[in-house]
């Protein structure tokens, strides 16, 4: 059975108004011949498409994501106006009524960094700094 995609066109944002946060996985195989599994962050500019991402064996926690936001900014030279995450169960402990409750170490650093969040079409938030 044959599946297709969907892709529609996205509307173009303006320079340093949006970057874009996703977390994947691959296999690799080592030096002594085992397999193991690499986690990734990737960021991407939403304008531009430059891309920044750092790869570790042990899976992402949410300190890890913390300190990955803030080289990604120092490689950028700053950050963008929003952030949108296309996996946030690194940074929530749950939904609530649809309010999004995050973690101890999440919430105080979105607070340090001075962004607030808002619900995005589908089911992933945006964080929007102020």
């Amino acid at each position: 059975m044959l599946t297709y995609r969907t892709y529609e066109e996205v509307e173009e944002l303006p320079p340093g108004h949006q970057l874009q946060v996703d977390f994947g996985e691959a296999k690799v195989e080592k030096a002594n011949g085992k397999w193991d599994k690499a986690y990734v962050i990737a960021f991407v500019l939403s304008h531009s498409r430059y891309k920044y991402a750092e790869w570790q064996e042990p899976p992402f926690t949410t300190r890890d994501v913390l300190r990955s936001h803030e080289n990604a900014f120092e490689f950028y030279g700053g950050r963008t106006e929003e952030i949108v995450y296309d996996q946030e169960k690194l940074m929530t402990v749950s939904e609530n009524g649809g309010d999004i409750i995050f973690t101890e170490e999440f919430q105080a650093y979105k607070e340090q960094r001075g962004f607030s969040v808002q619900e995005a079409q589908g089911r992933f938030p945006c964080f929007f700094f102020s």
